[in-house]
């Protein structure tokens, strides 16, 4: 028996919290529940536990911690839908001030039992129930099993305020933690500092509660290989991660793959305006990249813009996406795509036993390198007709995408772990029979799998370079709530490329390949020089919000030196 190497997924942040339900809800649109379907080379139940919920039901629940502020949740219950809360969302009661009471023709049943329970007169509180929160059409529908909702539009792009609109899974009880001191502003960053984030870290509600979550997942596993932490990194959920990275490795001494994410959607922080929002988020990107350096085994930055330091840049261009540049509910589907596949090397069946999390932060982290890049093709720029090893041969321009901000990588000294999905082995190349001259002739013809033509590919394309490759033939569903809208009508319903024909946009795409890249090269250092050069021209003194939260001069001198030190982990003079 295969022993299960299971990993603990922890979300920070608003924007973290769209790009993980994006991420569980690519999981469980490829759980297979009919037995005469192929077996998915996927081992779900490493991030995946199973339980029984007070119906006695069997469930099966993300191993997931997140934290989010009050009022993002809406209609989701803290405790979640799955386990038969009874106690709903109109019965979330605030107590708000004492005066005359004020008697309703009808209370709610909370209502009268919280009467009934006060110390005091009911006479001398008046009680506030909170409004029932509206639920989105998509969650409503999925509540009723006489409704299709593959067969409706929901026009998601336009109408999601929160990613509780679409998430399809269901979480466990332990999985949600609302901060209560801070509300939900769309329009605001109330959490604004990565110290303040710190700070909340040291309150009771985290060194208490929080950890003893952990804990019981942990307890839970019988071979816990490590973490996964993604967060907000530009507001002050970076801090509250960076903090409990910390209490991991030293409860724990797992691997942690940090994922620092960024919002394309430039959003003022409170009491700031654009020169000074812009201040602090160089700040915040200062203090966690210096936090990271110590915490992290491997980190890699998130974002679908190519420039987040002061200023947002420009979207990054996909082949065959068009996608709204600040819509969180689309940007957040194309990064939930990347770590869905890249994460495929170590939640493979039947794996070798170095695809672990340690092993795949290990061949990247070498001389330490803890900082690596994201690439993307999605979906992979392949024809419909067309066999992958002609597709190689004829690819002009960046096979691609970069997802990390402010960075570029070059051909040269890449150290690399790519994975490809979707591209089935029957379209490698032609056999022998029906080959032609020009695939007979080529060097390629001889690989006998999709990962051995990439392994080719990437050492004739990259000179002195290094790279692990994975593939599977399963490529990346796309059903609902997956924003289908963003994909080209040149595309099949498959995700291949169809250059005369288009596609009736009312036929969805079900499923796309696609390949994606971590990378390591000297390049890197330019990133840090670029964050360094913008943090070192910022008088700390003048965002005095840090100060409030413990920030001093010096401490910001430290980061600073510490950016400038770990960049010579990048310089040339190594050998691979």
């Amino acid at each position: 028996m295969t022993n299960i190497r299971e990993l603990l997924t922890l979300q920070f942040g608003n924007y973290a919290n769209f790009v993980g339900a994006h991420w569980w809800n690519i999981q469980e649109s490829g759980f297979s529940y009919d037995s005469s379907d192929e077996p998915s080379e996927i081992c779900h139940d490493i991030l995946y536990r199973q339980g029984v919920n007070h119906n006695r039901q069997t469930t099966f629940t993300p191993r997931l911690l997140l934290v989010d502020l009050e009022g993002s949740l809406k209609h989701l219950p803290r405790e979640g839908e799955l386990y038969g809360n009874s106690l709903k969302r109109d019965s979330h009661l605030n107590l708000l001030r004492s005066k005359d009471a004020k008697e309703a023709a009808e209370e709610p049943e909370a209502v009268k039992k919280l009467k009934e329970d006060l110390a005091w007169h009911s006479s001398e509180v008046e009680i506030v129930a909170q409004e029932e929160a509206k639920k989105h059409e998509f969650q409503s529908d999925l509540d009723n099993a006489s409704t299709s909702v593959e067969e409706k539009d929901y026009n998601l792009a336009d109408n999601v305020d929160s990613w509780v609109d679409f998430l399809y899974g269901r979480y466990h009880p332990r999985t949600v933690h609302v901060v209560n001191e801070f509300r939900h502003n769309p329009e605001r960053q109330t959490l604004d500092t990565n110290t303040s984030g710190v700070q909340l870290w040291k309150t009771e509600q985290f060194e208490d509660d929080f950890c003893d979550r952990i804990r019981q997942y942990v307890e839970e596993c019988d071979f816990l290989q490590g973490f996964q932490t993604l967060f907000d990194s530009f507001n002050g959920f970076s801090g509250l991660a960076t903090q409990c990275m910390e209490h991991l490795n030293d409860e724990y001494g797992k691997a942690n793959l940090a994922v620092p994410i960024y919002s394309p959607k430039n959003v003022l922080y409170e009491n700031a305006d654009e020169p000074m929002s812009d201040s602090i988020r160089v700040v915040n990107s200062a203090l966690v990249f210096s936090q990271l350096i110590e915490q992290a085994s491997l980190f890699i930055p998130l974002s679908t813009q190519d420039r987040v330091w002061r200023q947002l840049g420009t979207s990054r261009l996909f082949p065959s996406l068009h996608y709204r540049n600040d819509n969180l509910y689309q940007t957040s589907a194309i990064l939930a795509s990347y770590l869905d596949t890249i994460s495929l090397r170590y939640r493979l069946k039947d794996a070798p036993g170095s695809n672990t999390l340690a092993g795949f932060c290990g061949d990247m982290n070498n001389y330490g390198r803890k900082f690596a890049a994201a690439a993307f093709s999605f979906p992979f720029n392949m024809q419909y007709n067309m066999d992958l090893i002609d597709c190689l041969d004829k690819f002009e321009g960046p096979l691609l995408s970069q997802l990390t901000p402010n960075c570029k990588i070059g051909n040269d000294y890449v150290i690399q772990s790519l994975c490809a999905r979707g591209i089935p082995n029957d379209r490698l190349k032609r056999p022998r029979e029906q080959c032609n001259k020009d695939q007979m002739r080529m060097a390629a013809y001889r690989c006998e799998s999709v990962s051995e033509m990439f392994q080719l590919y990437l050492q004739c394309a990259n000179h002195a370079s290094m790279a692990h490759v994975t593939s599977i033939q399963s490529p990346m569903p796309t059903r609902l709530p997956f924003p289908d809208e963003i994909f080209s009508d040149s595309l099949t319903t498959s995700g291949f490329v169809h250059p005369n024909e288009k596609r009736n946009m009312q036929q969805k795409i079900k499923s796309v390949p696609c390949v994606a890249s971590i990378q390591s090269s000297s390049e890197l250092g330019d990133t840090l020089e670029t964050l360094h050069r913008e943090a070192k021209r910022i008088k700390i003194a003048k965002l005095h919000r840090f100060k409030a939260a413990g920030l001093e001069d010096d401490d910001f001198v430290e980061v600073l030196e510490s950016l400038l030190l770990f960049k010579d982990n990048y310089e040339d003079n190594f050998e691979l």
